[in-house]
């Protein structure tokens, strides 16, 4: 059995990581189970935000029961101010999935996630157009940030894992 059969059956959680909007997306199999977002506001101070992710992350869990967790890695230029901020929220992510049980995250590179769903080089509406096809979705799912989470669970599904320290 490969990997990506070992995975079938099992409920999938997606993320993409960020600070204001975090993508999610459940999959089991070809079915689509929830994708949405968790929002915080930027009017919050950083630790009521970090807090917030934390809370709804470990809430999502309990509710979907997922099996997996798989994460895209954020990829950040030389000019990228928010970065700190994302990673703090990667982190805070990564311990309420370990505070859930999901100790063994898969991590994924964007270009991972788009060629498993799409192309190399598939912008937001190309990723969203291919979660749609894929999961036999009636549209397209919105916000972006949900279809991504969509694609992550789907690529993790797909044998997808990204060397990481």
């Amino acid at each position: 059995m490969n990997f990506s059969q070992e995975l079938s059956d099992r409920i999938i959680l997606g993320i993409d990581p960020a600070i204001a909007s975090i993508g999610f997306g459940v999959i089991r199999g070809s079915e689509a189970i929830e994708y949405g977002v968790i929002k915080t506001s930027s009017k919050d101070a950083m630790y009521d935000r970090l807090r917030q992710i934390h809370t709804d992350v470990l809430e999502l869990c309990n509710l979907v029961k997922p099996e997996i967790a798989a994460m895209e890695m954020p990829f950040f230029g030389r000019e990228n101010t928010n970065a700190g901020r994302v990673l703090r929220a990667l982190g805070v992510i990564e311990l309420a999935l370990g505070e859930y049980g999901l100790t063994d995250i898969i991590f994924l590179h964007q270009s991972q996630v788009k060629s498993a769903v799409a192309q190399y080089g598939a912008g937001k509406s190309e990723i969203k157009q291919a979660v749609m096809q894929i999961f036999d979705l009636p549209k397209p799912p919105t916000p972006d940030d949900s279809a991504d989470g969509l694609a992550i669970a789907y690529a993790a599904q797909c044998g997808a894992r990204a060397s990481v320290a």
